[in-house]
């Protein structure tokens, strides 16, 4: 039997393609400029198939509010990129500027932006650190955080 990394993985009995689909719509009902639309995605389309991570066995959803059915762009580039070791404050500045775009509401994005630059500084940071996965941001997540510029 395999064992499971986390304990949440809303995600489990999908296919990555099923996931990869899903997520990729949910980005394309956006109203959004074209260019954030298209860099967005492609950073989704990196994550399936970086061997830094196992797409469904890694990624749980936005990890305070668990969504079975409707997984959330904005978490899932977030996760790929703290997961696979892309991670600190350009994730997190990326982050926000998603769920800005997904419509959330800017104080909610604040209080979930805080959160998670909290997480990486007094844990997540030092855990990528000793198990030396710390990496420089890809160049798609450059073009994707200066579009949300």
């Amino acid at each position: 039997m395999k064992k499971q990394k986390h304990r949440l993985r809303p995600y489990r009995n999908w296919t990555k393609e099923e996931l990869e689909t899903t997520l990729l719509k949910h980005v394309n009902r956006l109203d959004i400029q074209p260019m954030l639309r298209e860099a967005w995605k492609d950073v989704i389309r990196e994550a399936f198939i970086s061997p830094y991570w196992d797409v469904i066995e890694d990624y749980n959803g936005c990890t305070l509010v668990q969504d079975m059915f409707h997984p959330c762009p904005a978490c899932f580039v977030h996760d790929y990129m703290w997961i696979a070791g892309y991670g600190g404050v350009l994730s997190d500045k990326i982050f926000k500027g998603l769920m800005l775009a997904e419509g959330m509401k800017k104080g909610k994005a604040n209080l979930r932006w805080f959160g998670v630059r909290v997480g990486w500084i007094f844990y997540f940071y030092w855990l990528n650190l000793i198990k030396r996965k710390l990496k420089k941001p890809t160049n798609l997540m450059y073009e994707l955080y200066r579009v949300l510029r």
